[in-house]
């Protein structure tokens, strides 16, 4: 009877130690990819000892085959039974990335391909401006053809959702907000400078955005390491808006939503021009071109 009863206290104390004994590391990631050896990983991450339990799960097939790729949290005082749990439930981590708004097309591709949790390449250059800068969740292994698909759908969702009051097709209005989007970073700006630039079509003049030749200076990367010089307003380029009349064929950077809405509803106003003021930050704006020169006079002086 006694030995029958140790027989019961010995199972039972290995079940607890198995599947019950607490890790005692604090809260990290172990990261997994399916058809590793679970076992391995799970040892060599030391939260549960010997790790007994993986030892049996990584020899049944039918508990293995259900474990996908991914990064799974193991909190302080997770049992084995509580992590082999999330693990059979596929609930592995998330992780966040941003892409800032007037980001372009090469920059974020750049920015995927920095990013090493994500795997693959991307298939081929998406066109400017249709990607929607946000910030998007993705677990472990994600592919960056995938991060590059969502983005483009969100972009045709949030396209399709807007109302479009204004004479311009969806695609200028994209490139018109890629260009408003890059002159200034404040949004209670946007709508005027938009005005700006309705206003300057409606009257046939140029649009004359320095952003759109800093682009052509850049390949389209969209940043140069100085500033630009009278000779560089004469690039010969098709959204080079010192050369070209009207709105360029296709956008200069991805606009976010508020350059987008800015570009559809732009604030009612005379503005014809705009200068940076002399901190640099905000814009001054002008109904004239003689009130401009003085802004612009001002501004130059040091403040």
């Amino acid at each position: 009877m006694f030995k029958i009863f140790s027989s019961i206290i010995v199972f039972f104390g290995c079940v607890y130690y198995t599947l019950f004994l607490p890790s005692e590391l604090p809260d990290h990631v172990l990261r997994f990819a399916k058809n590793e050896n679970l076992y391995h990983i799970v040892r060599d991450d030391k939260s549960f000892g010997l790790a007994p339990a993986f030892f049996f799960i990584e020899n049944i097939s039918y508990v293995k085959k259900r474990f996908t790729t991914g990064e799974y949290l193991i909190l302080k005082e997770d049992t084995p039974f509580a992590f082999i749990l999330r693990m059979f439930n596929n609930d592995s981590c998330f992780r966040k990335i941003t892409f800032p708004e007037g980001y372009t097309v090469q920059r974020i591709v750049q920015k995927l391909n920095e990013t090493s949790l994500l795997s693959g390449e991307i298939c081929a250059l998406p066109q400017e401006g249709s990607l929607l800068p946000e910030t998007y969740y993705y677990k472990f292994n994600d592919t960056r053809q995938s991060l590059i698909n969502r983005m483009q759908r969100e972009m045709k969702l949030f396209l399709e959702k807007i109302e479009n009051n204004t004479s311009l097709t969806i695609e200028q209005v994209v490139s018109l907000a890629s260009i408003i989007e890059k002159e200034s970073s404040i949004s209670s700006e946007l709508p005027l400078i938009s005005s700006v630039f309705h206003n300057r079509l409606e009257k046939k003049m140029m649009l004359q955005s320095d952003p759109t030749v800093i682009y052509a200076l850049s390949n389209g990367y969209g940043k140069i390491n100085r500033k630009l010089t009278r000779n560089d307003l004469k690039i010969d380029s098709p959204c080079n808006t010192y050369k070209n009349r009207g709105i360029p064929s296709e956008a200069i950077c991805c606009p976010g939503k508020k350059a987008i809405q800015a570009a559809l509803s732009p604030a009612k106003t005379n503005l014809l021009y705009f200068v940076l003021n002399r901190s640099g930050s905000a814009h001054t704006f002008a109904n004239c071109y003689k009130d401009h020169l003085k802004n612009v006079n001002l501004a130059r002086k040091k403040a």
